[in-house]
């Protein structure tokens, strides 16, 4: 992450956080355009992106108009590469609200390595989907990651984290099956 400790570009990203949670959807875009690393820039203590941050805050239509920004192919990043803090892709974000599935396909078509990235818990964005109760946002995500092709032990490495719970122990969890 890159020193924001000076006073333009500590405010700069204060102000952008702040205008992510309140849904100023213009000022997220234009400070996007001077930030170095654009929607890609990190900010905040979790080290989101911003593209994670405006899918936290179920922005679609930003979050779409944030990977417009970005080079559709030649560009210098793989989303799959790209974590917060704790290992979260901006895939995970997306996976928790069924009303991202535009965006979610467009991260797939960009990086389908994507569906099965881990963060440091072991949890594939298609556990995210299931804690957050989002069926066509799970099916979307199992036939990217073609689990019904799958044998049973290479289906159920993709729906086990490192702790061994599986994705029905957090649909049942979380009471959201």
């Amino acid at each position: 992450m890159e020193d924001t400790k000076g006073t333009n570009q500590g405010q700069l990203e204060r102000d952008l956080l702040q205008d992510l949670l309140f849904g100023s959807y213009e000022s997220v875009i234009k400070s996007c355009e001077i930030l170095p690393d654009g929607p890609l820039q990190k900010i905040g203590i979790n080290e989101e992106t911003v593209l994670h941050m405006a899918a936290c805050c179920k922005q679609e239509n930003l979050v779409r108009d944030l990977l417009k920004m970005l080079p559709a192919t030649g560009g210098n990043h793989k989303f799959s590469e790209i974590k917060c803090k704790y290992g979260n892709t901006v895939l995970h974000e997306v996976a928790t609200s069924d009303a991202m599935i535009d965006a979610a396909k467009e991260f797939v078509t960009r990086d389908a390595e994507l569906v099965i990235g881990r963060n440091h818990l072991g949890e594939t964005p298609i556990f995210y989907a299931a804690r957050c109760g989002q069926k066509e946002m799970f099916e979307f995500l199992a036939e990217k990651m073609r689990l019904k092709e799958e044998s049973p032990e290479e289906r159920n490495a993709h729906l086990k984290r490192n702790d061994r719970a599986t994705v029905l122990h957090i649909s049942v969890t979380t009471e959201l099956w």
